[in-house]
């Protein structure tokens, strides 16, 4: 796979599920033939998780990037000076995220209690198939209780239908079952060569045999060997969801920090 490793809300997939759903977007180009995706609304004009700049693009060009984009809002992807010297101010602080390298030490890069989960889970049963709105409601809205139940928000359900719609490979389910009934699932989106979890959901069945663990390395190895380079788990908050930050933690995943949130008004 020679594409560019753009994160979910980058992608071309992204963009067009987005338009799908009838929001604004538009990509400017980049230097190097990269790319960014803008989304606008109410006259605001918005990016999530860009740029993507290659390393050998210099700050100037960055700088006249970031001031072609035309730009109000920013949930930079990397630290860089540039945003500053194009205009823009830091209004928060930056998150992290957690990235599995798709490589062949997958399992030697697990902490040793996550490791030993994932050999407990024993007597499941893993499926695959492609996401399919009718088939999967179930696991939608098994999520959308578990968000109420632990007061989080995700992004709509529509807009996985939308990402699915958009290549026959885009979205991917993987399903855990004991004595045939569903003990947990996870959703994947494909945007190659990265792949990036989405939402999962796990009974108290499955969560005491290491579903997810399970699930978790099957879906990593599957995708090594179709040639993607890193598997995006997401946020890592270990004050508001510490749990799931274990998980990710323990995975061997690389923590990385991400850029921030930046503004520019027109008068800046």
């Amino acid at each position: 796979m020679k594409s560019r490793p753009y994160p979910l809300q980058q992608h071309p997939r992204f963009a067009a599920a987005l338009s799908a759903l009838g929001v604004a977007t538009r990509s400017v180009a980049l230097p190097q033939g990269a790319s960014l995706q803008v989304v606008q609304r109410c006259g605001v004009r918005f990016a999530s998780r860009g740029p993507v700049f290659d390393l050998d693009t210099s700050t100037e060009q960055r700088i006249a990037a970031l001031r072609q984009a035309r730009l109000h809002l920013l949930n930079a992807e990397m630290p860089d000076p540039a945003l500053r010297q194009a205009g823009f101010r830091q209004t928060h602080s930056a998150a992290s995220v957690a990235e599995m390298p798709l490589d062949r030490d997958i399992l030697a890069r697990l902490y040793p209690k996550w490791r030993a989960t994932w050999r407990r889970a024993g007597d499941l049963t893993l499926t695959t198939a492609p996401f399919c709105a009718r088939a999967h409601g179930w696991l939608l809205q098994a999520e959308h209780a578990q968000q109420r139940r632990a007061r989080y928000r995700a992004l709509p359900h529509a807009l996985i239908a939308a990402f699915a719609a958009t290549g026959r490979d885009a979205a991917v389910v993987y399903t855990a079952t004991q004595a045939d009934t569903p003990v947990a699932a996870m959703l994947f989106l494909r945007h190659a060569p990265i792949v990036t979890y989405h939402l999962g959901w796990t009974s108290d069945a499955g969560r005491q045999c290491g579903a997810h663990h399970k699930i978790l390395i099957a879906a990593a190895r599957d995708h090594a060997a179709k040639g993607y380079c890193r598997l995006d788990l997401g946020l890592v908050d270990t004050h508001n969801s510490p749990g799931l930050a274990r998980f990710k933690i323990g995975t061997g995943a690389v923590i990385r920090q991400l850029g921030g949130t930046w503004i520019k008004l027109p008068w800046l």
